[in-house]
């Protein structure tokens, strides 16, 4: 039977993010769930009591296995949306963002290191639209599936004036360092739809095809790629590995993040 577990704002108890886990295949399924914004924004309270607390509950739980020696047939982790959604992660709440100066190096760099840092394979479900803040989320995980037929992923500040972040750029990063494709995300604002998103390696797989449609066939695809890596982790080096691998990242993860919107806007 699968286990869950809500985490939802201290102050009117809303609804964030669910964690379910089936624990006999110890994979663990994050649901966004789009209860404090429709289009699931990256809010303060979104990322410091719904995200990463729900990332560090699966580190506990790994870490409990290894020290028991018995960590299975191995895990991971696939973060989603709700099936229903159109829109996988809208990006950043942007004005309450950069109206606090701690926001990025206390908030949104900590989310994403905690996703980088975690101990199993991480599988982005991306059922929507992910936009700017929503397509680096997606790109903090280890590997992405999306929708064959609607959706797009995009980095749209360009078309608002708006310098990218420097530890959005750093996850950037980790999913490609082709100059061209850097171009046409970061000054273009360009929109990838699945096909030409796998065709730059945005992305690893694309989700179509009978079984397969819509975010609840994304999902399915994603869930059946994180039980093909789940025993990556036997060995319980996937979180060394991974950290040596983006080293450079988070070493820019870990330094001050000052975003400053143009006069103009």
């Amino acid at each position: 039977m699968v286990e869950s577990t809500t985490f939802a704002t201290k102050e009117d108890n809303i609804p964030l993010v669910r964690l379910d886990f089936d624990p006999q295949t110890r994979i663990f399924v994050l649901y966004l769930l789009g209860e404090q914004t429709p289009d699931n924004r990256l809010t303060h309270e979104f990322i410091r009591e719904g995200i990463v607390p729900a990332c560090r509950q699966v580190q506990k739980m790994w870490d409990q296995w290894v020290s028991d020696g018995d960590v299975g047939e191995g895990s991971a982790l696939v973060t989603t949306a709700l099936p229903n959604s159109k829109i996988f992660s809208n990006g950043l709440d942007l004005m309450n963002a950069i109206a606090d100066p701690t926001f990025f190096d206390d908030y949104l760099n900590v989310m994403f290191k905690e996703l980088l840092s975690l101990p199993i394979p991480t599988v982005a479900s991306v059922g929507g639209h992910a936009f700017a803040g929503g397509f680096t989320l997606a790109a903090a995980h280890d590997y992405r599936v999306q929708n064959g037929k609607k959706g797009y992923l995009c980095l749209n500040e360009i078309e608002f004036g708006a310098p990218v972040p420097k530890g959005m750029m750093a996850v950037l990063r980790t999913v490609t360092n082709e100059p061209t494709v850097i171009r046409k995300i970061v000054l273009e604002g360009h929109r990838f739809g699945a096909k030409e998103a796998l065709q730059h390696k945005l992305i690893d797989v694309i989700a179509d095809g009978p079984g397969y449609e819509g975010p609840e066939g994304t999902l399915k695809k994603s869930i059946e790629l994180a039980m093909a890596l789940r025993s990556r982790t036997l060995k319980n080096g996937y979180k060394v590995n991974r950290e040596l691998m983006y080293k450079d990242q988070f070493d820019i993860l870990n330094q001050p993040d000052k975003f400053d919107l143009p006069a103009s806007i």
